[in-house]
């Protein structure tokens, strides 16, 4: 049967409550997180930017994904850009012809 990837599915730095838990407790990270959200404060994990961008940061679940839809070199988010680049080259050649 198939089980869904528990969240974060990639690594995270959950671990550094093993190796200096003062320094997250000093930051207000609850246990069972490794970061605040850079975005909202929320708990999160520090893991790498959901796609091709050398960014690491701490991301609750919602800005995770969000993320990793809308922005454009994100794992999802390049097909999503790259669908509506071409619907607008397809739609200027369109107006171009005169057929729309």
């Amino acid at each position: 049967m198939y089980k869904a990837k528990d969240w974060p599915h990639e690594h995270c730095y959950c671990d550094h409550w093993n190796k200096s838990s003062e320094t997250l407790e000093k930051q207000g990270v609850p246990r069972g997180f490794c970061g605040l959200c850079h975005v909202c404060g929320k708990p999160g994990h520090l893991q790498h930017f959901p796609g091709a961008v050398p960014f690491t940061g701490a991301w609750c679940k919602k800005h995770y994904y969000r993320a990793m839809i809308l922005h454009p070199l994100a794992s999802v988010g390049v097909f999503l850009w790259g669908l509506g680049a071409l619907l607008a080259i397809v739609l200027l050649f369109m107006l171009i012809k005169g057929k729309v």
